[in-house]
Order: C-alpha cells, then sequence, then structure tokens
C-alpha cells in the first residue's frame, strides 16, 4: 500500500464531514463535531436528504 494512502482516507472523511455540514446546512439543522442533543427528527431530515443526494448522484452516473 502507498505510504500516502493514510492521507487519502483522512481527506476523504474531512469531505464526507463537509458533505454533511453542508446538507444539515440545507435543511436547517445546526451541527458541529459533537452531537448530543440532537433530536431523531432532525438526524433523520439530514440522513434522509444525502440519501437522496447520493441516489440522484448514482442515477446520473448512470445516465437513468
Amino acid at each position: 500500500m502507498p505510504a500516502n494512502s493514510n492521507l487519502y482516507v483522512s481527506d476523504r472523511r474531512g469531505v464526507g464531514k463537509q458533505f454533511t455540514q453542508e446538507t444539515a446546512n440545507e435543511v436547517g439543522v445546526h451541527i458541529g463535531d459533537y452531537n448530543p442533543d440532537i433530536t431523531a427528527r432532525d438526524a433523520g431530515r439530514v440522513g434522509g436528504r444525502i440519501t437522496q443526494k447520493l441516489v440522484s448522484a448514482g442515477k446520473n452516473t448512470l445516465g437513468l
């Protein structure tokens, strides 16, 4: 495995966090690094929107 593989994984995690933050902002949910007080409803709204975006991106990639 290349010596820089850990850097690549680290970068991907940062992108995932940024994607989650942007999506949460879109649905009006404030999240930080640690979210002990986030409600299940808010977490579901963020997770549902992330799922919609990923499915849409997949469909676009496949040309559907």
